[in-house]
């Protein structure tokens, strides 16, 4: 195997294993249990409506190997929890540093 398809190969481990532990991170945060905006628990039909987003992208977060989650998705979940970008990456990084390596 070439030394380019080898670092490939690597980035692709790396960001598989960067988008697990942010849907994880996501997943752990804000959904045991839903909440709306008010408090009040909620079904995960109503938290995706809430969000802008369908209950089957809520449910590949909580896979245990999360899934490649957009960027705008992320931003939703945030928007709707009152969260900004800034802090909801400064508290994953403090949790899982800035050099994620399997």
């Amino acid at each position: 195997m070439s030394r380019t398809n080898s670092n490939k190969d690597e980035l692709k481990k790396i960001n598989a294993l960067v988008n697990k532990h942010l849907c994880n991170f996501i997943a752990k945060k804000f959904f045991t249990p839903f909440y709306n905006q008010d408090g009040h628990e909620i079904s995960q039909n109503e938290y995706a409506s809430e969000c802008g987003l369908t209950s089957s992208t809520l449910s590949k977060i909580k896979e245990p190997d999360g899934y490649n989650i957009p960027l705008t998705t992320i931003y939703s979940i945030c928007r709707f929890e009152n969260y900004s970008l800034e802090e909801f990456f400064s508290e994953f990084e403090k949790e899982f540093g800035t050099d994620i390596r399997p």
